[in-house]
């Protein structure tokens, strides 16, 4: 598993699918998987955001597969492992900590359900949100975010066997 944990507009995303096509060739995968956190709905309700998300799908080959995590994250790698995706994409972490934000511990415990499944695949490749670079928010909601953002990006860098810090789209090995 390898993570690539940045900022919003970091390249991080970019630099992680990049590396997801490099290592399907190299591995000679088969069955790619986009695993993307972002409701649809909220797309559909917010046409800047639309164009984001077209963005982001005009990048990836149309022979991927897509599948909307929503937020069962546990459910979502056993409907991968069961249509057989040998390539796993997860863009990105922070967008499902946000719809599980009443539900901080339970979170973390899916995320490692999530990690237990992951590791009977060959390749998978996680997008990490950082928010953690500033002050302590005033507001509750921001700090739970950030909280539970954190615990999530831990979690995930310590079960990956590479980690990498993006910034301005360089990316630093972390491990």
């Amino acid at each position: 598993m390898v993570a690539y944990v940045g900022g919003i507009r970091s390249g991080k995303s970019a630099l992680a699918q990049r590396r997801f096509q490099d290592e399907i060739s190299r591995q000679g995968l088969r069955s790619p998987v986009y695993l993307g956190t972002l409701l649809t709905q909220a797309a559909e309700q917010d046409s800047e955001l639309a164009m984001r998300v077209a963005a982001h799908q005009a990048q990836r080959p149309g022979g991927w597969a897509r599948e909307d995590v929503g937020t069962d994250l546990p459910a979502t790698a056993e409907r991968c492992l069961r249509a057989g995706h040998d390539a796993w994409l997860l863009d990105g972490l922070g967008a499902w900590a946000a719809l599980r934000l009443d539900q901080g511990q339970e979170a973390i415990a899916e995320l490692a359900s999530f990690i237990r499944s992951a590791r009977r695949v060959p390749l998978v490749v996680l997008v990490l949100d950082e928010v953690g670079q500033g002050g302590v928010s005033g507001h509750p909601a921001a700090r739970a975010f950030a909280d539970l953002n954190g615990a999530l990006n831990q979690a995930a860098c310590r079960e990956a066997t590479e980690a990498w810090s993006v910034q301005a789209g360089l990316a630093w090995r972390l491990k």
